[in-house]
Formats: structure tokens, C-alpha cells, sequence
């Protein structure tokens, strides 16, 4: 989540010490790196779980999907609403049974950790970072997320070479960030990064936006996918892993509101998502963010459809029918 993007400094000089910074940090992962893999290795001859076919989680990500924090709860809600996949932006709590994944690294990660999950979980998806653009999250520097990246992708498809890779969820779908972590990447390594797919955030929450705003909704990702384009990824997947109304439930200092307005936007970016075919998959936030109050949760705290999740439910079953009428009118 979150709106906040951090640039790199123009300066010639802050650019030196930046990448005499980086070289250092190369080399003081060095070492890191070859344990984690090495730990993944044994892990396989000794028998870690180890399997030739892909984990359950490991197809591809379509269609409606849902941000969660995992609970006992999470598979029969998960079954309610009719969603295919999930992201929990963790790697190491448990799956829910049955429903494709997107496992998230975040730059705190315990290396051996990610190394011995990696290698359990065959062929499955991996986003590297959450908003390293958002002061609010990972909060990198194009610079160091391309370092991050470089060291957990390393490690990954070490462990599974049949592992797919997405970029980090960039906040505010911002392709002017994720060409810069691009160009930073090419300069630490001498190539670009190889990834899957992209994936993107996309909140309406800038000063003076309103976050209702479809049409801006819809400029960021169509920026964003003509961009993949020029850089020769448009035959790649585009996943929107986070998009939804944060406030109107009494988080970040936003007085409360009443559902409509939240239902209606929903409804109209759903749809145009599943007819414009610029985005592979999508999940909207969340099922329920308990005490931090977001807005558009799916479930409320008792466990029991919201407006939101109510909306979310027809819209799957809409898409799963192949039904061309838009359902604006008919949801509350």
C-alpha cells in the first residue's frame, strides 16, 4: 500500500559512494548466498519435502484473488467468495489447501528460511519486495531494491530454477520507479533483470486524488502496460496484487463512510479488468484488515460477508459464467 515513491539522488558524487556502497554489499552477501544455497541442496538429498512435480500452488495466476492475512478461517472464506489465489506477503505461513499462491520476500528475510521454502515449493510464483517505492514499506532506493533483488532471486532459483518471478509490488503502478530499479540492475550486474512478470499496486491516494478515480485507475495501468511493451515484456503477465479503497472505516485519519461509493468503483475497475485484458490477475484488499480499519474489507470481524464481499462474490461468478452484462445496477 501507499503512495510515497523515494528517487535517487542526480548527483554525480552521492552515485559514487552509492556504488562503491552496492559493490561492498555484493560482496558481503557473497557468502550468504552460497551457504543458502548449500542449505537448500542438502535440504533436497536429505529430503526436505522434495518433489518433481510442482507444488499445488504453483499454477498460473488468473483472474479474481484476494490480499489476506492467513487464519484457520482463510480456506472457507477463500471457498465463499470463489477466488483462485492469494497473497499473505509472507513466504513462510502456511498455504491454504487448494488455492494457488503468490509467496512474497521482503528485504528482512531470513536467507536460510527463503532457501529451504524454495525448495519445497516447486514452480510457484514469487513478488520480490512490497512497495520498495512507499516510505510506508519496504522503502528502497532503486538502487538498493535492485541489490535485494538481485541476492533473493540468486538464492530462489538456486533452490528451484523452475521458481516465476515477479517484480516487487510497485505502489502506484509507477513504470518510471521500475524502469529506474531496471537501469540500477544493468549497472550492478551488466544486464537487465530476467523476470516472469510485473507486478503492480494501484491506490488513488495522492494529495488532492480522490481514490474513486477510475479513469486514473485506468491511465496507471495502461501506462504501465505500454511500457512493458518498449522494454520487449509485453508478451509477459501483468499482476495486480494489491487495488482497493483504503479509507471510509476509520484508518488514517479519514472519516467513516457509508459502502456505495466504494461497491460502485469496485464493480467498475473489476469489470474493466476482466474485458481489457491488460492484467493477468488481480486481488483486491482485503478479506478483513482487522484493527488497522481499512476500507472494502470482504469479511467483517464476525466472519460474515460484507457489501464489499457480497460484490466481490457476484463478480467472480459473472466472470465465471462469461456474462458481458456489467452488474453496476445490480449490486448494492
Amino acid at each position: 500500500m501507499g503512495t510515497a515513491s523515494v528517487r535517487l539522488s542526480p548527483s554525480a558524487t552521492m552515485s559514487a559512494v552509492l556504488h562503491k556502497n552496492i559493490n561492498r554489499e555484493v560482496w558481503r552477501y557473497r557468502l550468504l548466498i552460497a551457504l543458502c544455497v548449500l542449505i537448500a541442496g542438502v535440504g533436497a538429498l536429505i529430503g526436505w519435502q522434495m518433489v518433481e512435480a510442482r507444488s499445488p500452488a504453483a499454477a498460473d495466476l488468473r483472474g479474481f484473488g484476494v490480499g489476506l492475512n492467513y487464519r484457520p478461517e482463510s480456506q472457507q472464506q477463500l471457498a465463499e467468495l470463489g477466488t483462485s489465489w492469494y497473497l499473505d506477503w509472507t513466504f513462510s505461513d502456511p498455504d491454504v489447501p487448494g488455492y494457488r499462491r503468490l509467496y512474497v520476500v521482503r528485504p528482512w528475510a531470513d536467507r536460510s528460511l527463503l532457501a529451504s521454502v524454495a525448495v519445497t515449493r516447486r514452480g510457484v510464483w514469487w513478488s520480490i519486495g512490497n512497495e520498495p517505492n512507499d516510505k510506508n514499506q519496504d522503502n528502497q532506493t532503486p538502487a538498493q531494491y535492485a541489490l535485494f533483488f538481485h541476492d533473493a532471486v540468486q538464492i530462489i532459483r538456486q533452490a528451484d530454477p523452475s521458481a516465476r518471478i515477479l517484480s516487487a509490488g510497485i505502489a502506484d503502478a509507477d513504470w518510471q520507479w521500475a524502469e529506474q530499479f531496471r537501469q540500477e540492475y544493468r549497472k550492478l550486474t551488466g544486464d537487465f533483470p530476467f523476470l516472469d512478470g510485473w507486478n503492480i499496486h494501484n491506490y488513488i491516494l495522492g494529495d488532492g486524488q480522490d481514490q474513486y478515480d477510475v479513469g486514473e485507475f485506468k491511465r496507471r495501468i495502461t501506462a504501465f502496460r505500454n511500457w512493458m511493451s518498449q522494454i520487449g515484456d509485453g508478451g509477459k503477465p501483468l499482476i495486480l496484487s494489491e487495488f482497493g479503497v483504503l479509507y471510509g472505516a476509520g484508518c488514517c485519519q479519514h472519516p467513516p463512510e457509508s459502502p456505495e461509493r466504494g461497491v460502485a468503483y469496485m464493480v467498475e475497475t473489476v469489470t474493466w479488468l476482466a474485458r481489457a485484458d491488460l492484467v493477468q490477475a488481480w486481488a483486491w484488499f482485503m478479506v478483513n484488515s482487522g484493527e488497522q480499519h481499512f476500507n472494502g474489507d470482504l469479511f467483517d470481524a464476525g466472519g460474515h460477508l460484507t457489501a464489499f464481499g457480497q460484490a466481490y462474490r457476484r463478480l467472480v461468478a459473472w466472470r465465471s459464467v462469461g456474462a458481458s452484462k456489467n452488474l453496476l445496477e445490480s449490486l448494492p
